[in-house]
């Protein structure tokens, strides 16, 4: 075990570099070598990373989920948004209420337990945009269905959130009939925050808009559009409930639609800034990972159930609500698959669902330590599955060029 921060973080650039490489020459996305190099390192195995240095790095995800934010937001342009905006807000909100559904209803046949179906129904619908950017970004994949899924990954935590906020209060009073419940509180709560959070963006969007016209080399569009990304991960840490990326999504935007020019500009600077932090980001998703063989055999099979019923929901979210919105053929048919990461939101929400169970003792907290292993092996899971399946998407679409395997 190392305790040294440089040693971890140079041990996790330079092992996440060869796992990407090693993950090209299979061809698969880099993002599975990055992942797997972390589970390699992390307790699961070598045992290099405790979960105390995982959550001291922690620091690195903010940084890196912020600017994933912004390239999703500067994706959004709004001709091609007007042209796909139908199909985006059907495909959103039927991709996460279909997986949903399927989990839920699963989990219940399964266990019997409507508040365990409930909440685990509620985490499933979130989907990571970061796995899903970078895949898009390793094949510079361009086209429709590529902007569908830079939206819908956006805004996918938003209705992950709302999902959240209505059923866990429902699933409180499952467990606790002592517990107030609010159905005004549970929607208008978490639909203030999603608000919130854009309107951070879009007024730090507006001031970099102007701070842009009087910065000029390389060196000052970086520092003043980390700057802007800093400021809006203060505001989400400031004010509980805010997000983080969907308040970069909105700062991307603004930027990218008021003022084209000065937003490729910052665009270009956290783009060769970054890098290092994705690497760093993706091994770190591995090394949280504690699998053993002891909780595969427990939790197997609601695993696999949530894995493939999650998967199912959102595939079939995305060609129904593809359907309903007027889209193209292969949007309908391939935008599903690069839906099926699950990390940040998910485990940030598992983890506050413990914090709420723990305290009550007994089956309740043990519901909770379960609620926490199901996500974090569905996770690895996920993050292994995920990324081939939209490599396929992108190339069977022609919307993306496989990178060229690296020698040496």
């Amino acid at each position: 075990m190392m305790d040294n921060v440089f040693l971890l973080l140079a041990v996790a650039a330079l092992a996440g570099l060869w796992g990407a490489k090693g993950a090209r020459a299979l061809r698969t996305p880099q993002v599975v070598g990055y992942v797997i190099v972390g589970v390699i390192l992390g307790p699961t195995l070598l045992g290099l990373y405790s979960p105390q240095n995982v959550q001291f790095l922690d620091v690195l995800n903010k940084p890196a989920l912020a600017i994933i934010g912004f390239i999703i937001g500067g994706e959004l342009r709004y001709a091609e948004l007007k042209k796909l905006g139908r199909a985006i807000g059907f495909i959103v909100i039927l991709e996460a209420i279909g997986a949903f559904l399927l989990v839920a209803a699963g989990v219940y046949l399964l266990t019997g337990k409507m508040h365990e179906a409930l909440l685990l129904g509620a985490l499933s619908s979130a989907t990571a945009p970061a796995g899903t950017v970078d895949i898009l970004r390793e094949y510079k994949a361009k086209g429709p269905l590529t902007t569908t899924l830079y939206a819908v990954v956006g805004l996918d935590d938003a209705i992950a959130l709302i999902l959240y906020g209505f059923t866990m209060p429902i699933a409180m009073i499952l467990i606790d009939p002592a517990a107030h419940f609010s159905i005004t509180g549970a929607l208008l709560v978490p639909l203030l925050q999603i608000l919130a959070s854009l309107a951070v963006g879009v007024a730090i969007g507006a001031l970099l808009a102007q701070a842009m016209r009087v910065v000029h080399s390389p060196a000052e569009t970086l520092a003043v559009g980390m700057g802007a990304v800093f400021l809006c991960c203060a505001a989400a840490q400031a004010y509980e409930g805010l997000s983080l990326i969907l308040a970069n999504m909105a700062l991307g935007a603004t930027l990218l639609n008021w003022k084209p020019m000065h937003g490729l500009r910052v665009k270009t600077a956290l783009d060769n800034f970054a890098p290092p932090l994705f690497v760093a980001f993706f091994v770190m998703v591995g090394a949280r990972l504690d699998i053993n063989g002891a909780m595969l055999v427990a939790l197997g099979p609601i695993v696999l159930l949530y894995v493939v019923l999650r998967s199912a929901g959102k595939t079939m979210g995305c060609i129904i609500g593809g359907a309903l919105g007027g889209a193209e053929g292969n949007v309908k048919r391939y935008v599903g698959y690069g839906l099926l990461s699950q990390a940040g939101v998910a485990i940030g929400l598992s983890l506050a669902i413990n914090s709420r169970l723990t305290p009550l003792g007994g089956d309740k907290a043990e519901l909770g330590h379960k609620i926490i292993s199901v996500i974090t092996v569905t996770t690895f899971v996920v993050q292994i599955l995920g990324p081939p399946f939209l490599r396929h998407a992108l190339l069977k679409t022609g919307e993306g060029r496989a990178p060229t395997a690296a020698k040496g």
